[in-house]
């Protein structure tokens, strides 16, 4: 929760330093903030989850299962990073079109999500 709360901070500090310059550029933060905070929450609570686990087998003195949900744990990170890559990269336009009519609004998108994926 603290994280979320954390990134929410980010964004509203964000959105008030950069409306102050270009209004197309805090249209795109506005577009853009449900899909990084979804990106995040999932990502964390994906985390949260194999973290937990694998206390509970090392608590069990399971350390080789530990070892290997740490192993599927890493897997499963990287193959969320590459939906999520995907998805951008074919359904982001789209997402955006549906949300603004700003050229340089989806110019600032997209090359806000692209470099937050890539920031992995």
């Amino acid at each position: 929760m603290l994280a979320q709360l954390i990134q929410a901070l980010y964004n509203i500090v964000d959105s008030y330093f950069v409306g102050k310059f270009f209004v197309d550029a805090l249209t795109a933060l506005s577009v853009i903030f449900p899909i990084q905070f979804t990106i995040i929450a999932l990502g964390v609570g994906t985390c949260v989850g194999f973290n937990t686990y694998m206390a509970f087998l090392f608590a069990h003195n399971r350390k080789k299962e530990a070892d290997e949900t740490a192993g599927s744990s890493a897997f499963f990170a990287i193959f969320m990073w590459a939906i999520f890559a995907l998805l951008s990269i074919f359904f982001l336009k789209y997402y955006v079109s549906l949300s603004t009519t700003s050229p340089m609004a989806i110019k600032f998108i997209v090359l806000d999500i692209r470099r937050f994926l890539c920031s992995f």
